[in-house]
């Protein structure tokens, strides 16, 4: 019973209520995702940590032109603070067209 208690007490409550429909928000919004007005967000997912009590967001964002398409993979570890959010970019690719 008391490590019930424990495990309940070391989870994060701001992580209980992180979803995709607030992810945006939680992390200091769109500007500190994308880097310029090309980028698109087109993909958003709440993902657990490996020790399975925090959550963090994983966004796909995609600039396309004539020749092919950029895309970033970017993390965002939610803070107290949205502003004070880590983003981090986990992965860069460029594909092209054929």
């Amino acid at each position: 019973m008391i490590s019930l208690s424990f495990i309940s007490s070391c989870s994060n409550d701001k992580d209980f209520f992180l979803t995709e429909e607030n992810a945006l928000l939680s992390c200091g919004g769109k500007y500190r995702i994308i880097e310029n007005d090309k980028e698109e967000i087109i993909n958003t997912e709440v993902k657990y940590l490996r020790d399975g009590i925090g959550k963090y967001v994983e966004f796909t964002v995609v600039e396309t032109d004539k020749k092919g398409g950029k895309y970033r993979i970017i993390n965002c570890f939610p803070s107290e603070e949205p502003q004070d959010s880590i983003i981090k970019t986990v992965k860069t690719n460029y594909k092209l067209s054929k």
